[in-house]
């Protein structure tokens, strides 16, 4: 199944998500594609780790480099 969830949370979307996709402004262009690399289960715990603050900083990066 795929699903397609929009939010500008970045934590959202890394805790969320297998995949993020960040678009650039009008028009919308994919400027970063990101496989989330996290365990499948996640649980609030998961939050506090040095993987997801990674995972949620390369986002953070992508929306800094053109994609707000």
């Amino acid at each position: 199944m795929t699903v397609v969830f929009v939010t500008h949370s970045t934590a959202e979307a890394v805790f969320l998500a297998d995949r993020a996709i960040v678009l650039s402004p009008r028009p919308g262009q994919i400027v970063h594609d990101a496989p989330i690399d996290l365990p499948e289960e996640r649980t609030g715990a998961l939050r506090a780790t040095p993987q997801f603050a990674a995972q949620t900083r390369s986002i953070y990066e992508a929306l800094e480099r053109g994609g707000q």
